[in-house]
């Protein structure tokens, strides 16, 4: 495995948090997988991501297809703001 990844349930141990709903944030498509030797990694690039979706589906109870579209308007929103401070 690669120095570059976690597995899910190395994720899941450290948050203490079930595989079933990283697979389904996966299957959504709210961060990338990689798979190697049978195992579903997680880029240390994608681990904010995932924690941010975490946290929305604990405190608010938000579903996968929400968190999806609520990350996606936090990065337009964060984009936006960038674009102004550079002007």
């Amino acid at each position: 495995m690669s120095l570059s990844h976690l597995t899910v349930a190395q994720f899941c141990d450290f948050h203490g948090c079930s595989t079933v709903i990283i697979e389904e944030f996966a299957e959504q498509g709210i961060f990338e997988t990689h798979y190697e030797n049978g195992l579903v990694l997680i880029p240390y690039s994608e681990i904010s991501r995932l924690e941010r979706a975490l946290r929305i589906h604990l405190d608010l109870g938000v579903n996968a297809v929400g968190i999806d579209i609520i990350l996606n308007l936090l990065e337009q929103l964060d984009a936006r703001r960038f674009d102004r401070i550079e002007v």
